[in-house]
């Protein structure tokens, strides 16, 4: 054995492996009390397990500022490897050769806007029932958090439009990949009962008329919003709503307009007194995406519910 094996033997001796979970989560926390809570440990616990990580890296890791305590440099560094490390022993325990969807039982957590979730999710989740008695989907909303927490291994999927620039980034990064699900296109929605727009709404009502957004936090946008940028143009908003579904449900009763996808818009005229029309000006066509972490790549699993999705996308001829 080398001298740098040898060493790295004798640090890993020294260093109590269940002692990672307690640091992963007071890292994450930054709080004694919040890190034994997630880890469902006593305080008195959490405590004394900093204290051994401190003995062991030599330094605080959590100081105190003001009324907040904030990482040290140290274990600033130390966030992302140990996060990996847990989530690929966790991977690595969990992993099974093969997924039978009709007898095995596992609980996937995605995200994804309640657009996707009622024009998409709804219908798979029949199929689900059926074919994967099984298999537990949690969703969680779109936010600005989105891809940090598919990277932190919170998140197990997502359902987002492909246009990285929509979640305020660039692109979404070398550690994720994606795959195409299903396409769709804008339109506008009035009130059914709407004072100046009847069956046509022309580009100079869009830009007078007030509207209503979803906005989903920090700096998400939509396709909309980004066209409105690229064209130097701006409308006012008369309202914000938590996703496009809710930003429908403001329009009855007033002049706002909403741009929306039309799917959505389609199905929700059911349901709510709008009118669904064309937009006055070229928006570009929606991509809906799966995005997931590297790490989840060849995991039986997450293949067979990629799978699953695209195949519920083709059935049901949204593409």
């Amino acid at each position: 054995m080398g001298d740098a094996s040898w060493a790295a033997a004798m640090q890993l001796n020294r260093f109590d492996l269940n002692l990672l979970v307690a640091l992963d989560a007071l890292l994450r926390e930054k709080s004694v009390t919040r890190a034994a809570e997630r880890v469902y440990i006593s305080q008195p616990a959490m405590s004394g397990a900093l204290q051994r990580l401190r003995e062991f890296f030599d330094d605080q890791l959590l100081v105190r500022i003001g009324r907040d305590m904030e990482l040290t440099p140290r274990a600033q560094s130390l966030i992302q490897p140990v996060r990996e490390i847990l989530l690929l022993t966790q991977s690595t325990l969990e992993l099974q050769p093969t997924f039978e969807p009709a007898t095995t039982s596992r609980s996937f957590t995605l995200v994804m806007s309640d657009y996707c979730l009622l024009v998409f999710l709804s219908f798979a989740l029949r199929r689900l029932a059926i074919e994967a008695p099984g298999v537990q989907i949690n969703v969680e909303p779109l936010d600005a958090s989105t891809l940090a927490r598919l990277e932190s291994g919170d998140v197990d999927l997502c359902l987002i439009p492909s246009n990285a620039r929509i979640l305020g980034q660039l692109e979404l990064g070398g550690v994720m990949q994606q795959s195409p699900l299903f396409t769709d296109q804008w339109t506008c929605v009035v009130s059914a009962d709407h004072p100046s727009v009847h069956d046509e709404l022309t580009l100079e009502q869009y830009f007078a008329l007030p509207h209503a957004f979803a906005r989903f936090g920090g700096s998400t946008v939509t396709l909309e919003q980004l066209t409105l940028h690229r064209l130097a143009r701006e409308v006012r908003v008369a309202a914000t709503a938590p996703g496009f579904v809710s930003a429908i449900f403001l329009l009855p009763g007033t002049s706002m307009v909403a741009t929306v996808q039309e799917r959505l818009a389609r199905a929700m005229a059911h349901m709510v007194p709008i009118r669904v029309l064309k937009p006055p000006l070229e928006l570009p066509l929606l991509q809906e995406a799966m995005v997931w972490h590297e790490r989840n790549a060849l995991d039986p699993g997450h293949l067979w519910l990629r799978r699953f999705f695209a195949d519920v996308a083709a059935s049901l001829s949204i593409g």
